[in-house]
């Protein structure tokens, strides 16, 4: 052998999805994507899957598993659970879907009956339909032909007959095979869309959360947002320093609070600030007596305008 092959490089989203691969989306992939035909043939998504066309690749897969990850899966499952062509197909399925669940995004797919994916058991069928004559009548001399449990009479002699059901048979079987690959090839399209869209709402939540990080990023040391209230402070050019913010020890407690707890702290310190504003204000605008603060000895109304307790 002159010639030396190229090592494959793998996909660098591929590196990302394969430490989290399971064995259980293993198992999902070859129900949902994998079929084995009766000459233990394996099929992906409809279309032959030759595992030799993939060996370089899952070489290099499994040298990239540094952890033994799929090499502690895939002894698991093969060969008892399943063959090592099915085993392939169904990691290669996932990757292939940048590991992410399509029909979660797309819906489930109608996938191709599998009675008549390849084929195969369409010309079992036929088989069966031409092997099976009866016995003509020796009356009549009627021919009998049996086709899905229906017997078809004919008065014609059976070497016009037989092939007349074979013609027949043969354009309803080019006409579903037509109609096979032509949904081969939209569940295809829709798969490729479904993982464009799945990639494309993921870069809008990325872009939407650096928009949100960039917004609380703080410049030069200075904060752009008030640490009390949250409102956007104007940082002027005579107001930049050479040093940082450095925040009080009250105000780092309080932003480590979840949001709930600071919302339930600044209604009660705006609920204490009222009353201390309702005290001050006696204090330093007026001395007359509705506006002091006390409370009523009958009572116990705090204001001094509140309704009266006697009737």
């Amino acid at each position: 052998m002159g010639n030396s092959t190229s090592t494959p490089e793998l996909p660098s989203e591929w590196l990302e999805i394969l430490p989290s691969i399971t064995k259980e989306e293993i198992i999902i992939s070859s129900i949902k994507r994998c079929r084995i035909s009766k000459d233990k043939k394996v099929y992906l998504d409809d279309e032959l899957f030759e595992l030799d066309e993939h060996v370089s690749m899952a070489v290099e897969i499994l040298k990239a598993d540094s952890g033994s990850h799929l090499k502690d899966i895939r002894f698991k499952l093969v060969p008892g659970r399943m063959p090592e062509e099915r085993f392939w197909a169904a990691v290669f399925a996932i990757l292939n879907d940048g590991g992410v669940d399509i029909e979660g995004v797309i819906g489930e797919v109608n996938s191709i009956d599998d009675d008549y994916e390849t084929g195969d058991e369409f010309d079992d069928k036929i088989d069966g339909i031409l092997h099976t004559p009866k016995t003509p009548s020796p009356n009549d001399g009627t021919v009998h032909v049996q086709m899905d449990n229906h017997e078809i009479k004919s008065n014609a002699d059976s070497t016009n007959t037989l092939p007349f059901y074979l013609e027949e048979i043969n354009a309803q079987q080019a006409h579903i095979h037509s109609l096979q690959k032509s949904l081969r090839e939209a569940n295809h399209k829709i798969r490729k869309l479904g993982l464009e869209v799945h990639k494309e709402r993921k870069k809008r939540h990325d872009e939407g959360m650096n928009v949100k990080e960039g917004q609380n990023i703080k410049h030069s040391g200075n904060p752009t947002t008030c640490p009390r209230c949250n409102s956007k402070l104007d940082v002027r050019s005579s107001q930049q320093h050479s040093g940082t913010w450095e925040m009080h020890p009250d105000c780092k407690e309080f932003m480590k609070l979840d949001d709930h707890l600071k919302e339930n702290l600044r209604k009660e310190k705006e609920k204490r600030l009222n009353e201390v504003l309702s005290q001050m204000k006696f204090i330093l605008e007026t001395d007359e007596l509705k506006d002091s603060y006390g409370t009523w000895s009958c009572c116990g109304k705090e204001e001094y305008e509140a309704e009266g307790c006697t009737k």
